[in-house]
């Protein structure tokens, strides 16, 4: 299990759902930006954020925003349409704050700090959620 922290911003407004045990979590997708070879080249992340921090916070989380994402990093293995070989990286959050200035952009909507050593369990009642039931 690594633990990683992401900066970025949302590409879409943030989005409440609900597993197929019935617990609701928040979805987003984060851009990040990095300059490979003098060419900057965008990593969408998925997270995954659950809890009644997120529930809360969900609405607040719109197109733009600029974050900071720390959690339970994880990649997954898919076919795309065309039958090709890729990779989902995907961030099972903790702790999701908002980054910079602008209207909205400064308030902490942390949950709790969560240690950087976690254990599956650990990750899953830090949110409620159990690992089972995430939707990645």
């Amino acid at each position: 299990m690594i633990y990683s922290e992401v900066i970025g911003r949302l590409g879409a407004d943030s989005e409440l759902k609900t597993s197929k045990n019935g617990n609701k979590f928040v979805s987003m997708r984060v851009a990040t930006n990095d300059y490979v070879n003098n060419e900057n080249v965008t990593t969408w992340v998925n997270v995954m954020w659950s809890g009644d921090r997120a529930v809360k916070m969900q609405e607040h989380l719109k197109k733009g925003n600029s974050v900071s994402v720390r959690g339970v990093l994880r990649t997954t293995m898919y076919k795309t349409r065309n039958n090709e070989d890729a990779v989902s990286l995907d961030i099972f959050a903790d702790r999701v704050d908002f980054v910079g200035g602008g209207s909205g952009n400064t308030q902490s909507n942390a949950e709790s700090e969560a240690p950087k050593t976690n254990t599956k369990a650990e990750v899953a009642d830090t949110s409620t959620t159990t690992v089972d039931d995430l939707p990645f």
